[in-house]
């Protein structure tokens, strides 16, 4: 067979921004393809929200919006109709997930609604209303976490921002301006602490310049101007609370602020989110803090005033809320101040902020499962009492498999119905990763409407066998009536898994390990396929660098028989890597427009892009 990739084939490019988030959205997700010169291949596919999915007796509200897990939280009014709906920065592949709210006070994912935002990546994003005009507007980390952003909220009817600042700085007395700095696991405090009616700001300090310890950088808009939209910044002090982070251990430390001496970078291990409001109604600003190999808040009791602040750390809640259930989310959990239940009192939402090493047994990882712990505020928002009303509030309603996942939709049980299979890369534990497995969602439908219904979590128990991810794929390779099962995996080669079930009933045996052979080094993603239209399933498999090779079956329909070298390597000299990140997913089909016989080929990339190769009609086949 030749295959090659020529102007003749048309290419669109959708970015999703799917794998990088390590969770199930490319399945049902929009799919808007550019059309090229040929009519047929006119694709358009739209995001799918009404497939139900259950799990156990609750039908989850929103299943299909991709997961959570590092989400940064803020209320935003998208819809223009008065409601809080919510905003959430999936630190994770830099993607926005938006939650619109009811009048009833419920909430529903919104799929749309992310395009009316500017680009936002980096290290955090915060909505806050820093000129009064009662519209929230964006604060974000800039280039290189240099400085920030602000987007001003100019919405009408609709929902518009306009960028009014980019790396913004702040005046030091008798010194240069310096960028706010907030490194990768850190997350500022951006409030009004001295109540003057613009938005101050509170940060570690981070150069050289400055010792680090917490910087009360103050807006002077106020005191300029009388007004609240100029963020002309000052640091006013240099040493806010008399506190600083341990060196070599968790927490904080009483500190004799020494500002005139230049810090060592090196004595700060990284990682702390800040969070303001006022813990015990006296009026004075307290803090939530989170804190690098912890799983837990602590709370900060400021003793003196809210600028010139003393932190009294014999009053600390080291696990915070202790009165209630402390929250536990590791690691580098942030606080998120916010009304969840629309009763006009703020409540807290609790997430991870720290990044996971994916695939790793380092022990500074995040969990990836029900990541968002709900706390119900039935005090005040000066006399604040947090009850934990749900663990997942919006992570637990939609399919999560952990770290990456990889779909296959396949029949199980012989009723003619689709089920569906994840593959995924396990579920990381504060400490390490677990190992990768197989869940298994039965099609409970019919052929008009599917429902899915999770049955198996540990889906021919793989579990056991440790690998880093799995990627399956299915087929009938010994023509015995069932499907066969082949699994890609992170170190590069494939196993073969035969059913020794029935087609009702599927019963998996290893019965190849290092299937035929295939070594691609880093990961494999295999793909079953006719591609030579002989009536045999051949393979086709992807892999780290962002190609795919095809490995023809030369054998019958009884015995499978595949090379260990490729009958293509690199199908039409595609190669990712450089681009979109490689770690190449494909999927062959023949049904994508109403001839019929044309070829598509849909390709998935690290980076979350999927790119599209067809229709191809015109490749020979050497029989």
């Amino acid at each position: 067979m030749h295959f090659v990739v020529s102007d003749g084939i048309q290419r669109s490019i959708l970015i999703l921004r799917l794998s990088s988030m390590k969770k199930l959205f490319g399945l049902l997700s929009i799919l808007l393809l550019v059309a090229g010169a040929k009519a047929q291949f006119n694709l358009g596919f739209k995001h799918l929200d009404q497939i139900a999915v259950v799990h156990g007796p609750d039908t989850l509200n929103f299943p299909w919006a991709g997961g959570l897990n590092n989400p940064q939280f803020s209320s935003l009014d998208v819809n223009i109709d008065g409601l809080n709906d919510f905003y959430a920065f999936e630190r994770d592949g830099e993607v926005t997930r938006i939650f619109l709210r009811d009048a009833n006070g419920g909430f529903s994912a919104d799929m749309t609604s992310h395009k009316l935002l500017p680009k936002l990546d980096g290290s955090f994003v915060l909505f806050r209303d820093y000129d009064g005009d009662g519209k929230k507007d964006i604060f974000s980390s800039g280039y290189n976490n240099f400085g920030f952003d602000v987007h001003r909220n100019i919405s009408d009817t609709s929902l518009k921002f306009d960028l009014i600042k980019q790396s913004l700085t702040y005046s030091r007395l008798g010194a240069s301006s310096l960028y706010f700095t907030v490194p990768s696991n850190d997350l500022p405090a951006i409030s009004d602490f001295d109540g003057d009616g613009d938005l101050d700001v509170l940060v570690q300090g981070q150069v050289d310049l400055t010792p680090f310890v917490l910087l009360y950088i103050e807006n002077q808009s106020m005191d300029l101007y009388g007004t609240a939209d100029s963020l002309k910044y000052r640091l006013v002090n240099p040493c806010w609370g008399h506190v600083r982070e341990y060196i070599s251990q968790t927490g904080w430390t009483e500190f004799v602020c020494d500002t005139g001496r230049a810090a060592n970078q090196r004595l700060r291990h990284g990682g702390t989110t800040l969070t303001s409001l006022d813990l015990n109604n006296d009026g004075i600003v307290d803090l939530l803090t989170g804190d690098s190999y912890n799983p837990y808040l602590r709370s900060l009791v400021n003793v003196m005033d809210n600028v010139d602040a003393e932190i009294d750390l014999t009053l600390s809640d080291t696990t915070f809320p202790v009165y209630n259930q402390p929250a536990i989310l590791p690691n580098i959990p942030a606080a998120y101040i916010e009304d969840v239940d629309g009763d006009g009192i703020n409540d807290m939402l609790v997430a991870p902020n720290q990044l996971t090493d994916g695939a790793t047994s380092f022990f500074d990882t995040s969990i990836t499962k029900e990541v968002d712990w709900y706390y119900r505020n039935t005090g005040s928002n000066l006399n604040p009492n947090f009850e934990l009303e749900s663990a997942g509030f919006f992570s637990g309603e939609m399919i999560d498999v952990g770290a990456r996942s990889f779909p296959a939709m396949v029949d199980l049980n012989g009723d003619q119905l689709l089920d569906l299979i994840l593959g995924n890369e396990g579920y990381t534990v504060y400490g390490g990763t677990a190992p990768a497995s197989l869940t298994f969602y039965e099609n409970v439908g019919d052929s008009t409407n599917a429902i899915y219904k999770l049955q198996d979590e540990n889906f021919a128990n793989l579990k056991t066998y440790g690998y880093g991810y799995i990627h399956p794929t299915f087929g009938d390779l010994d023509d015995d009536g069932d499907n066969d099962m082949v699994i890609g995996t992170d170190q590069g080669i494939l196993h073969l898994f035969r059913n020794d079930g029935t087609s009702q009933s599927p019963l998996y045996v290893l019965d190849e390990a290092n299937y035929a052979g295939i070594d691609y080094d880093l990961s494999t993603h295999p793909f079953l396929f006719d591609l030579n239209l002989d009536g045999l399933l051949d393979l086709i498999v992807g892999d780290y660098y962002g190609r795919f090779h095809y490995h023809e079956n030369a054998g019958t329909p009884e015995e499978h028989d595949f090379s260990m070298n490729a009958t293509l390597f690199k199908m039409g000299n595609v190669q990712t890597f450089q681009t979109f990140g490689g770690e190449s997913s494909v999927y062959f089909t023949r049904q994508l427009d109403s001839i019929g016989t044309n070829l598509y080929i849909l390709q998935s990339n690290a980076d979350g892009t999927i790119l599209v190769y067809g229709p191809i009609s015109d490749y020979t086949l050497d029989l």
